[in-house]
């Protein structure tokens, strides 16, 4: 199975709105290889599009756990948790977030929002 192959084409399905398509190639790559951090976030994406916010959340967080590095993901989670209002877990990726990249739009325009980190 070409994995980065597979991944383009899930991306481009979420990408595109098919959510459930997405998600189905997503937990064909994770039933090969539940490591596949990609996947995991991929996954995740979708269900937050979908509205599954509890386990997109717990997804991302088993991502962060695997590939703490990865911050798209990162990034992912800690808009995911200010928009549930889990304000002292968005406090937490943001510091995260800012420690590896201090210019990073995505948490310095919500900073208003979360007060002193």
């Amino acid at each position: 199975m070409d994995i980065e192959a597979r991944l383009e084409e899930a991306d481009k399905l979420c990408y595109d709105g098919e959510y459930d398509a997405a998600t189905a190639v997503y937990e064909e790559l994770l039933a090969a290889d539940e490591t596949c951090h990609r996947a995991r976030f991929g996954r995740a994406r979708a269900w937050l599009f979908t509205g599954l916010f509890d386990e997109a959340i717990a997804e991302l967080e088993i991502v962060r756990a695997q590939k703490p590095d990865f911050l798209v993901s990162r990034i992912e989670l800690f808009k995911s948790y200010l928009m549930l209002s889990m304000i002292d877990e968005a406090k937490d990726e943001a510091r995260y977030i800012l420690s590896v990249d201090p210019g990073n739009e995505d948490v310095n325009k919500q900073l208003i929002y979360l007060g002193d980190l």
